[in-house]
């Protein structure tokens, strides 16, 4: 820096601390070709580094008094990222040092950057991440397709990756900088994931990726934050290096049909406003958005300009990815899937069931509808009492009352009761029900929720079940279309149905619940068609089964698709699978 710079930085500091320590970074610094988009005055550096290349945390910009107004429209605002407002090279930053005094250093813009090494291609090998000067590994310890699809993303090799683990060449040779990272999958960069630092224990297998390029618009980063599963949330985008919420100003179920699409959330989509998942912080970055419902990303629906609002946060959007089926039962609170409070699902949210009229024939219903034989109540009927203790308080919509079963009902949706969210209840008198932990060997409970995933269109994809409180496959041995038959039928679709077999719209995650399922076509769920008792298979995931509903129909319209992908002569792609086999014998289209 020049000295009449300097000197101003020095005045500007002292009027806002009171002191200044002076740096011993020299006043040439090489030129760091990952920090600026070009030289001199006319570059200046954008990016989301926020610590300085000894690794001390960056102070906001607005914390050192005159700094926005003496160089306005150079990057400096409400944030922490180093910038170079004064056309160096290098960017740089203010921060406190040990002292609590305020100090300034250059910012090392590879920070964080990452690469991949040994792989058989660019698309994939070990992760090497670059940290305080130096290339290191990261440790397989739960390494997840998660933190691959972060890695993808940051290197722009694809927005979704899968896990691998090679061995290290050199164990105790080689550097490693971090033991484990935890990934939610929407983070910018690797940085942004919580992880644990590398604490000199053996380790035999380096983190790796494979990255999956897909040739589709631009994707906008975007995630769900605030929501008590990840599929749903207050909408935020991240966008000139920060988060920043989306103003619920004409937000409807069509823009969150295409937030859910984005970040690969399949099932109903539902908008939220008034903050339903609470306030946002930071800025306000869109407004106004107008999707049709078909478009491939946020950023391809008509929106107002980036920060242009008249919101507060009062009014953030938000969205929830509901891939479950009203009346799905769930319990809450408790060691297991198998005792807690009842549950219900409506309309895209979870309430509770109030306590009069319950009966002990009322919890077998659920009990059988969750896959257990047996079940006794905790809380008995109509007494106003204090919740047990172990199992906490209900919160959110109470949404049954005066319940009423045989015990004979496949589901809790089947019995007599009130008027959803008709009560006169409270949340002291929440149901709340333990099941034998056992399942019952017979069969599933007939009204087990089945949904589709992967598919181009609702109608199509890998088949799940949700058993004890999780979502799980079906194993592909004997499954034929009678078995599809049944479960489009259970979708209420009246079409042809076809199997698909050798996890042809993907592999799922979690359990596979049954396999050799026998169905004749006429059944009305595919529980009446699976006599094995659940979790008994010998598969694996490669074998998931699929449908295809209403098969030889035409494909939903795509023809009000925005731009969905760059056009390359004439040509673009209207589907998210790119690539299949045509025209031959075992051609499974």
């Amino acid at each position: 820096m020049n000295l009449a710079f300097f000197a101003l930085t020095a005045a500007l500091v002292v009027a806002n601390s009171g002191c200044c320590s002076s740096s011993s970074v020299p006043l040439f610094i090489p030129p760091f070709t990952d920090c600026a988009q070009s030289r001199g005055r006319d570059g200046f550096y954008r990016g989301a580094i926020d610590v300085t290349e000894s690794g001390t945390r960056c102070m906001n910009w607005t914390e050192v008094a005159g700094f926005k107004e003496r160089y306005p429209d150079k990057g400096i605002g409400e944030h922490n990222h180093c910038r170079n407002p004064d056309g160096r090279i290098r960017p740089w930053c203010f921060f406190k040092n040990h002292k609590g005094r305020v100090d300034w250093g250059y910012c090392d813009c590879k920070q964080g950057s990452v690469r991949l090494q040994g792989g058989r291609s660019k698309l994939d090998g070990r992760v090497d991440v670059y940290l305080g000067g130096e290339w290191g590994s990261v440790c397989s310890d739960d390494w997840g397709d998660e933190d691959a699809a972060v890695v993808c993303r940051q290197l722009g090799k694809g927005v979704s990756g899968r896990a691998r683990a090679v061995p290290l060449i050199r164990p105790g040779i080689v550097k490693l900088h971090w033991r484990s990272v935890h990934c939610q999958g929407d983070e910018p960069d690797l940085l942004q994931c919580p992880k644990t630092l590398w604490n000199g224990k053996e380790c035999s297998l380096a983190a790796a990726v494979t990255c999956t390029q897909q040739k589709a618009a631009a994707m906008l980063p975007i995630r769900l934050v605030g929501g008590q599963m990840r599929s749903e949330g207050t909408v935020e985008v991240f966008h000139a290096g920060q988060w920043g919420s989306v103003c619920d100003d004409q937000w409807d179920d069509s823009d969150a049909e295409v937030v859910c699409r984005q970040l690969g959330l399949s099932g109903v989509a539902r908008a939220w406003g008034q903050a339903h998942f609470g306030k946002g912080s930071g800025r306000v970055w869109l407004d106004e958005v107008r999707c049709t419902g078909n478009e491939l990303t946020l950023e391809q629906c008509p929106k107002s300009a980036w920060g242009e609002h008249n919101c507060l946060h009062s009014e953030d959007a938000g969205v929830s990815c509901n891939s479950l089926t009203d009346g799905t039962v769930r319990l809450v609170g408790g060691a297991g899937s198998y005792e807690g409070r009842v549950e219900v699902f409506y309309h895209g949210q979870w309430g509770t069931v109030c306590d009069d009229g319950w009966k002990d024939s009322n919890t077998q219903v659920v009990c059988r509808q969750l896959g257990y034989r047996f079940g006794e109540t905790v809380v008995s009927e109509g007494l106003d009492i204090t919740p047990v203790p172990r199992f906490g308080v209900g919160s959110g919509p109470i949404l049954l009352d005066d319940v009423s079963c045989t015990g004979k009902e496949p589901g809790l949706l089947l019995c007599n009761k009130r008027e959803w969210l008709l009560h006169d209840c409270t949340h002291n008198e929440d149901v709340i029900i333990t099941c034998s932990p056992e399942h019952s060997g017979d069969s599933l409970p007939s009204s087990v929720p089945v949904r589709l995933v992967g598919g181009e269109s609702p109608r199509e994809g890998r088949v799940e079940l949700y058993l004890s409180g999780q979502w799980g496959t079906v194993c592909d041995d004997g499954w034929t279309d009678r078995d599809a038959e049944v479960v489009c039928r259970q979708l209420r679709y009246s079409g042809m149905a076809k199997a698909r077999v050798m996890a042809y719209f993907g592999e799922g995650t979690g359990p596979i619940h049954v396999d050799n399922v026998k169905c004749s076509g006429e059944e009305r769920s595919l529980a009446d068609c699976i006599k094995q008792a659940p979790g008994t298979h010998n598969c694996r995931h490669s074998e998931d089964a699929g449908v295809i509903c209403d098969y030889g129909e035409s494909q939903p319209s795509y023809k009000e698709v925005k731009d969905p992908v760059n056009s390359i002569c004439g040509l673009r792609l209207i589907h998210t699978r790119q690539r299949r086999i045509i025209g031959g014998e075992n051609s499974l289209r």
